[in-house]
């Protein structure tokens, strides 16, 4: 503990040092969450990583090698599950002399987050991750990437640092 002419202070120091530890290590772990979701080694993870097809983006304003915020795709089992619905809507459509009209087929799609987009069509393609049971997809994407390398570069600075405060102190 050093002490100066103002008063012990070597306590202050080490207190901060380890406030600022502990805030870049969880600074350092959401960017390194937020970047492995990117990349898509989510899936040595445990997060589920699914394909989707038939992608929709409506955002017209895409220039070309951007990024599109919300576009929607269908996963293989959606696929499965919307055809299936489509064939009963038809066939029900056959018996609509004897019936009457059938209900419009309930097509599921999902909603997929941060999609690379050329700026003219729609991709063929996209891997997504999903980092919680029943929430959003998140493409895998460079500005995924990029988002996440920011907080973990911060993280990373913040943690050294403090440990250097610690030292010092």
């Amino acid at each position: 503990m050093r002490v100066s002419a103002a008063g012990r202070t070597g306590g202050r120091g080490r207190l901060k040092g380890v406030a600022l530890v502990v805030g870049g290590a969880v600074l350092f772990a959401v960017g390194l969450l937020v970047v492995v979701t990117g990349t898509g080694l989510s899936g040595a993870l445990g997060m589920r990583v699914e394909t989707f097809g038939r992608i929709d983006c409506h955002d017209a304003r895409t220039e070309k090698g951007r990024t599109v915020w919300h576009c929607f795709g269908e996963s293989e089992a959606q696929r499965r599950a919307n055809k299936a619905e489509r064939d009963r809507v038809a066939h029900e459509a056959l018996r609509a002399h004897v019936d009457g009209v059938p209900r419009p087929a309930e097509i599921g799609r999902s909603r997929i987050l941060f999609a690379d987009h050329d700026g003219r069509t729609d991709p063929e393609t996209i891997t997504a991750t999903q980092v919680f049971d029943g929430g959003r997809w998140y493409a895998h994407s460079s500005m995924l990437v990029g988002y996440g390398m920011i907080p973990l570069l911060l993280g990373a600075g913040t943690a050294v640092w403090g440990g250097y405060r610690l030292r010092a102190g």
